[in-house]
C-alpha cells in the first residue's frame, strides 16, 4: 500500500500477551515514519472497542490495526462493517485463528510490514442475532466449554485451556435435540455440536469445514449426531483428520441463513460465549474489508 493515509491502532490491554508494557507508542512512531498518520486507542470494554472502530471508520481511516485475539477482531469488525476501513490484525490473543488462516505473522514488526505491503480484500461477515463473527459459530457442547473455561487458565496456557475444560465436561456431555430450519425446510435431531463456518480452521487445530470460503456468501453447516460411544470416537477421529464429510453421523449443508429455534442451547462465536438459542445465523456478503499479505489469496478467500 502507498503511504499518505490515516490509521488507528486499537490495543486490547486485557488480551493474552499484551498488558501495560505493550509498546504501543513504538508502533505509532513506526507507522508515522512510514507516512501513516496514526491514532492510538486503548478501549477498556468490548462495547468501547466497537465504538472506537466506528470512529476510525467515520474518519475514513485506511486501516484499523487491532492488537488482540479473534474475539477482539470480532468486536472491532462490528464498528467498521460496510465501511472503507480495513481490519488489520496484529495477533496477540489466545489462538489467533484469523492470522493463521490468512498468513499474518505473529511478530509485531513482521505483521506491521505485512499490512503496509499487503492488500485489502472484502470478505463475508457472519451475523448471529446482531452479533458479528469472522470465523464460525458453535451451538452445543463447544459453546458450553467456551462459556465455562476460566479466563485465568486461558492466560496461563492459551488454547490448551479449552482442551482441559472440554475434558472436564466430556463425561457429562450428552447430545441434545436441536431443531433448525433453512428456508422452508425444518430439521430436528439429537446433536452434540453444530458449527457454522465462514472459515476453515476451528480452534487452531480441527477443521469442521476444510472446503469453506469466507467470500462465497454461504455458511458451511456441520452437525455431529453420533449414536453411542463408538460412533462418537469415530467422529472425533475423523474430525481430527479433517475427514468428517461422508460419515453417517455427520450432517452438512451450505446455506446463506439458518435459524436454530430450540430454546436454551449455548452459543459461541469466534471463541466468545454470546448467549443461548433461539438464534438466527446468516452473513453479510462482502461486508468487511480485511488487510492480508500481498501475493496469492489465501485459500479461504479464493471462493467462486
Amino acid at each position: 500500500m502507498e503511504a499518505g493515509y490515516s490509521a488507528t491502532v486499537l490495543v486490547n490491554l486485557a488480551a493474552r500477551g499484551v498488558g501495560e508494557a505493550f509498546p504501543a507508542e513504538r508502533i505509532r512512531a513506526f507507522l508515522e515514519r512510514q507516512g501513516v498518520e496514526t491514532r492510538l486507542e486503548f478501549p477498556d470494554s468490548p462495547a468501547e472497542m466497537t465504538r472506537a472502530a466506528s470512529r476510525a471508520a467515520s474518519r475514513a481511516d485506511r486501516l484499523l490495526f487491532v492488537v488482540g485475539g479473534d474475539g477482539t477482531l470480532r468486536v472491532a469488525a462490528e464498528g467498521i462493517e460496510r465501511s472503507e476501513t480495513a481490519l488489520a490484525a496484529l495477533p496477540r490473543g489466545t489462538v489467533n485463528v484469523w492470522a493463521r488462516e490468512t498468513g499474518i505473522p505473529r511478530g509485531l514488526r513482521a505483521a506491521l510490514d505485512t499490512h503496509l505491503a499487503g492488500r485489502v480484500v472484502p470478505m463475508d461477515l457472519g451475523v448471529a442475532n446482531g452479533h458479528r463473527f469472522l470465523l464460525m459459530a458453535g451451538i452445543g457442547f463447544d459453546a458450553a466449554v467456551t462459556r465455562d473455561v476460566s479466563s485465568a487458565l486461558k492466560r496461563r496456557i492459551g488454547d490448551l485451556a479449552y482442551v482441559v475444560q472440554g475434558a472436564r465436561m466430556l463425561p457429562a456431555a450428552r447430545g441434545q435435540v436441536l431443531r433448525w430450519s433453512e428456508g422452508e425446510a425444518v430439521h430436528e435431531e439429537r446433536v452434540t455440536v453444530m458449527v457454522l463456518s465462514n472459515t476453515r480452521l476451528y480452534g487452531g487445530k480441527a477443521r469442521f469445514s476444510p472446503g469453506a470460503f469466507a467470500d462465497d456468501g454461504l455458511l458451511d453447516m456441520v452437525a455431529l449426531a453420533p449414536r453411542g460411544p463408538g460412533a462418537a470416537l469415530r467422529v472425533s477421529a475423523r474430525l481430527l483428520l479433517g475427514r468428517l464429510q461422508g460419515d453417517s453421523a455427520v450432517r452438512t449443508a451450505l446455506l446463506p441463513e439458518l435459524l436454530v429455534d430450540t430454546p436454551g442451547l449455548p452459543v459461541q462465536i469466534d471463541g466468545d460465549y454470546v448467549g443461548i438459542t433461539p438464534m438466527r445465523f446468516g452473513l453479510k456478503p462482502g461486508g468487511l474489508l480485511v488487510s492480508i499479505p500481498a501475493g496469492p489469496l489465501p485459500p479461504i478467500l479464493s471462493g467462486p
